[in-house]
């Protein structure tokens, strides 16, 4: 299953994003091919990579996991809208789009987690059972990975840093127990495809004229407060191992946001 994800990761390097019809064929032909694969290879790839468990990667990948959990995902994308409104804004619509899609095909599919196929599973946080495919944190997380690209570009090492840990995140969902690969690897695509389909489609439109009115910087910034707020005051991250990583990005949220702040005002001092 990292072998798939690194695929997923390497395929996002160009510089347009599967650029032209042929280049997005090959890339769907190729994920199709490995989805198949997977997909014979599912339950014994759930017993390796959740077998191989300890105390260490209990606690390492019970924190990172959560950085897929919705709220997170919210945050840094709403956090990016501060930054680069339309790729923000892409990330936003992305995530409530795919989100959305995940969520009907768990109701529609309904297929049974590894907790309800064997009898022992090593879990993290809480033991579920229903809704397996897709995850909903993959799917999450699948947007994350082209917003990076995109954000900082594929030289940059913090593209590279929030991609690691985006696959890790993903890799943790089938390492606690909760997924099998081929709901992870279906959920990463499922990200992935509703990013960059929105960001193709934001970035060609003509510049509307409320993005540089004071309300682009303002609803973002009273979304991040609250999104932060929920985080900090007792919002359950899923799984519950990851339960410091709300407070670590409530906190993170608002010294982004004053920093953001600042360098707005310096802006409109300068400019006067």
């Amino acid at each position: 299953m990292c072998a798939c994800c690194w695929i997923t990761l390497a395929a996002a390097q160009s510089k347009a994003f599967f650029p032209g019809i042929r280049g997005a064929a090959i890339a769907v032909a190729l994920y199709v091919l490995l989805s198949a694969i997977l997909a014979t290879l599912n339950q014994p790839v759930f017993l390796a990579v959740n077998g191989a468990n300890n105390a260490f990667l209990d606690g390492f990948l019970g924190l990172v996991s959560g950085l897929g959990d919705g709220l997170i995902v919210a945050l840094i994308c709403t956090g990016v809208m501060l930054w680069r409104f339309r790729l923000g804004l892409a990330g936003v619509l992305a995530f409530l789009a795919s989100g959305l899609i995940a969520q009907l095909l768990k109701r529609l599919v309904d297929a049974p987690r590894p907790a309800a196929v064997f009898d022992q599973v090593h879990v993290l946080g809480d033991a579920l059972h229903a809704h397996s495919f897709p995850s909903g944190h993959a799917t999450s997380l699948g947007v994350l990975i082209p917003l990076a690209l995109y954000l900082f570009g594929s030289k940059d090492w913090r593209c590279w840093l929030l991609g690691i840990f985006s696959l890790m995140a993903a890799y943790g969902r089938v390492y606690g127990g909760v997924h099998f690969p081929l709901d992870v690897w279906v959920g990463l695509g499922l990200g992935v495809a509703c990013m960059w389909g929105i960001w193709q489609w934001i970035r060609i439109q003509p510049e509307w004229d409320w993005e540089q009115s004071i309300w682009a910087w303002n609803v973002p910034a009273v979304l991040l407060m609250g999104e932060a707020g929920v985080l900090g005051l007792g919002y359950h991250m899923q799984p519950l191992t990851a339960q410091p990583l709300a407070w670590i990005a409530a906190v993170a949220a608002l010294a982004y946001l004053i920093r953001m702040w600042r360098q707005l005002r310096m802006r409109r001092e300068y400019g006067h």
